[in-house]
């Protein structure tokens, strides 16, 4: 049985392994504090004045301990704005974090930084005191900047070799038509003319043969002149083209097909025209070649000053996710490439599939006309 004496003592050494344990975890804080990588700055949470900071601070500062020590947070420098500095140590106040993503602040050699900065209110010993971490995120946001710089012009570039493709598609489209296609014609007419000559008969059979193969070619021409950039487009506008090319598409393999646009004020910007075009182009060739539809459906609206093209179908429907993942590795660039190209002129595009119940596809673009200029340099 313990004594007295042992009874009176066990309190008491309750309350040294108290003292003891908390005397660790206070060494343990002043470690994290003293060797942490971010600023720590430790204020009154009643007046503002500076209690503490680590030497992380000091260094990205470039204060001392001593300089800072004392003072109320809007008296240094980097904090020099003092209404609001004292606004927002007020906002602290009352809801107990503050939280700045990116806030600017000038060092003690006049050097401009960006830092993330929260602050928080918490209790010490009965006391009120204010925790603000200050991470220096210069780099990073210097790093960001030139992405997005570098991304600028990737995107600049990008739109400049589609006009420079769609410039020479457009080049090679017309001399396929006008010169090759004109001359294959005159060939086309020359055979069938030699056909009804006095005393063709004996090479009747070879000039019908010459004359199949220049059918051929000549469809051929016309076909890839089409592909390559449909003149209809150039020459009458986005609405002609997307109704020749919807019918076009949809007699290939016997699709019921309906098409609506809105009345189009003036001739649209031409980047606009084409990518639109285009994506249309590709929505409806996927419908062709994988859909295994009846009907398909081509719409295009102005809403809320925007110009939106549908393309739906009533096919087998894919897997969205699926398909992108092997776009991603290569294997297929469609859906990229509608997408590029909707980025490219501003705009967007999403696609919404059910297995068995269909595709959509849906384009956004700028409702944007074509310039006066542009008008009269047309060819």
């Amino acid at each position: 049985m313990k004594s007295k004496k042992e009874i009176l003592k066990q309190p008491e050494k309750k309350h040294r392994s108290a003292e003891y344990a908390l005397k660790v975890s206070e060494l343990r804080y002043r470690r994290l504090f003293e060797t942490a990588q971010d600023g720590i700055l430790i204020l009154n949470a009643d007046n503002g004045q500076i209690d503490d900071v680590n030497p992380f601070l000091t260094d990205m500062l470039g204060y001392s301990r001593k300089q800072l020590l004392g003072n109320k947070l809007w008296d240094i420098v980097p904090f020099r704005d003092v209404e609001a500095s004292k606004a927002e140590f007020r906002e602290l106040q009352r809801e107990a974090y503050v939280r700045y993503e990116d806030l600017p602040l000038e060092t003690r050699a006049g050097k401009s930084i960006n830092v993330e900065f929260v602050s928080n209110i918490y209790q010490v010993n009965g006391d009120r005191v204010v925790q603000c971490n200050i991470r220096d995120i210069t780099k990073r946001r210097r790093a960001e900047e030139k992405l997005k710089e570098y991304s600028r012009k990737l995107l600049v570039l990008s739109r400049r070799l589609v006009v420079a493709q769609e410039t020479e598609r457009r080049i090679i489209a017309r001399e396929l038509h006008d010169e090759i296609g004109q001359s294959l014609t005159v060939l086309q007419l020359n055979l069938q003319a030699m056909l009804q000559l006095p005393g063709m008969k004996a090479v009747s059979s070879r000039l019908k043969e010459s004359l199949e193969v220049v059918d051929h070619v000549l469809e051929q021409v016309h076909d890839i002149s089409l592909n390559l950039r449909p003149l209809i487009l150039d020459d009458l506008g986005l609405e002609p083209a997307l109704r020749w090319f919807t019918t076009r598409q949809a007699a290939l393999i016997g699709l019921k097909a309906r098409f609506h646009a809105d009345p189009l004020d003036h001739r649209l910007n031409p980047v606009i025209e084409t990518e639109c075009f285009r994506v249309a182009q590709e929505a409806l060739t996927n419908v062709v070649r994988h859909a295994r539809a009846k009907t398909v459906s081509v719409e295009l609206r102005k809403e809320a000053g925007q110009l939106h093209l549908r393309v739906q179908d009533d096919g087998i429907g894919f897997d969205v996710g699926a398909v992108r993942e092997q776009a991603v590795r290569g294997a297929s660039l469609g859906l990229l490439s509608m997408e590029e190209r909707a980025a490219l002129a501003g705009g967007g595009l999403e696609f919404k599939s059910v297995p068995q119940k269909g595709t959509e596809v849906h384009a956004w673009f700028p409702l944007k006309w074509k310039s006066p200029a542009a008008e009269s340099k047309k060819p």
